[in-house]
């Protein structure tokens, strides 16, 4: 009952998130809650988000980048590249950990374009906590902690997400400040 609670709280705010418009002429779009929205795809601002390229390129050796070059709406918890820095003797840039590279982002991946207002307003309609399954069908839940949203993993990681979101034609990207699953 408190998981369908969860969920209809955060399809409550998702269904007032911030629209991704595409602008004919231009390359970005301002969105509802004023911050501009570009019309590539994610994965193409990825790559220029200055403190997640460690994200874009284990994006791209996992074969993961395609998903953030389609039409469908996602968003992705992005580890900053310190986070990644802080797990870099796990190996994950390897060829051979290329699977294992992908199972871990596949648990920062959430689907739907969701903003840092949207899961705020989730938790506070829900009264606390909310939980969302990711891609990798792993359960992340969000908190407020005092104004910064955090983000657990189900094996107790936590991160604060940090930074100015990369907002897209088909999704966003939140930095946080940890790899939310252990290698």
């Amino acid at each position: 009952m408190n998981r369908i609670k969860n969920r209809r709280a955060l399809l409550v705010a998702a269904s007032v998130a911030f629209a991704l418009p595409l602008a004919a002429c231009s390359g970005t779009e301002e969105a509802a809650t004023g911050e501009t929205v570009s019309n590539d795809t994610l994965a193409s601002e990825l790559a220029d988000a200055g403190s997640l390229d460690k994200a874009s390129a284990a994006l791209k050796d996992s074969g993961l980048a395609q998903v953030f070059d389609g039409t469908a709406s996602y968003t992705l918890l992005a580890p900053t590249d310190e986070a990644f820095d802080k797990i870099a003797s796990e190996g994950l840039d390897k060829p051979e950990n290329k699977a294992l590279l992908a199972e871990v982002l596949r648990d920062h991946v959430l689907p739907g374009a969701l903003s840092e207002s949207d899961i705020a307003k989730a938790i506070e309609s829900n009264g606390g906590k909310v939980e969302m399954t990711t891609m990798g069908d792993t359960t992340v839940t969000f908190a407020m902690d005092g104004d910064t949203l955090t983000v657990s993993g189900p094996d107790g990681a936590s991160a604060r997400v940090v930074g100015e979101p990369v907002l897209a034609s088909n999704g966003a990207a939140m930095p946080i400040d940890t790899v939310l699953r252990a290698p």
